[in-house]
């Protein structure tokens, strides 16, 4: 009996270019501090004295964080091995790039762009193209910034958060007392003090009550008879 030929599908040619992207892109180095895959912008791979490699992004929190706690010397402290690097007048986008790993990224990161600090940011210019425009095919350039400057204000939310939970204790607190002090007032004076009064006086209007005209004069006339001497003839 034969066995029915058989038939390989092969994929497109795009999807075999999509392929081989996501696996170069998995294979790609990565930075050992915050594992990002390196490129040819904000993730440079920039070597240390120590030859220690790092992405330009990272060493560059490190020199912000460096000069947040007061030190002012251009030395940036390698997170492995603790050797100092002397960092240039440029800050870290100045640094040696490591052409051995630029190398092993993708053809379209290999050339490294331009990228520098301004203040407590890292600015690249990215050329992109604008369809706004009448000719599709003109270039727009672009400046991407992103922050890496130390700021207290990632802790003002969480602290303000805190301070607002801890008044709204504080007033749920004096809701309860009031609410307490509010409760014994009623209970004093619609159960206690008509208790008080039913007892006191006979009645719940703490009033006593007006005695009848002619119960009070027969009582008195009873009460005279009784007390009047008895005549001697």
């Amino acid at each position: 009996m034969e066995r029915p030929p058989q038939i390989w599908h092969m994929p497109p040619s795009d999807q075999a270019g999509e392929l081989q992207k996501k696996v170069s892109i998995a294979n790609q180095p990565e930075c050992s501090i915050c594992y990002n895959s390196y490129d040819n912008v904000f993730k440079t791979p920039k070597l240390l004295d120590c030859t220690h490699i790092f992405c330009l992004e990272c060493l560059s929190r490190l020199m912000s964080v460096s000069r947040a706690e007061g030190n002012s010397t251009p030395l940036l402290s390698c997170p492995f091995c603790r050797q100092p690097t002397l960092l240039p007048e440029a800050g870290p986008p100045a640094l040696t790039t490591s052409a051995e790993v630029l190398c092993k990224l993708p053809a379209h990161q290999r050339q490294e762009q331009s990228v520098w600090l301004d203040g407590q940011k890292l600015c690249s210019k990215s050329t992109r193209h604008n369809p706004s425009t009448e000719a599709p095919d003109s270039p727009t350039a672009l400046c991407i910034c992103i922050d890496i400057g130390v700021s207290k204000s990632v802790d003002s939310p969480v602290e303000t958060e805190t301070r607002t939970h801890r008044a709204t204790g504080r007033f749920g607190d004096w809701r309860r007392v009031l609410l307490f002090v509010l409760l014994m007032v009623l209970l004093v004076v619609v159960v206690l003090w008509p208790l008080q009064c039913v007892f006191s006086t006979g009645n719940m209007r703490c009033t006593q009550r007006p005695k009848d005209p002619l119960t009070t004069v027969a009582s008195m006339t009873s009460h005279t008879s009784t007390e009047r001497p008895p005549l001697h003839h």
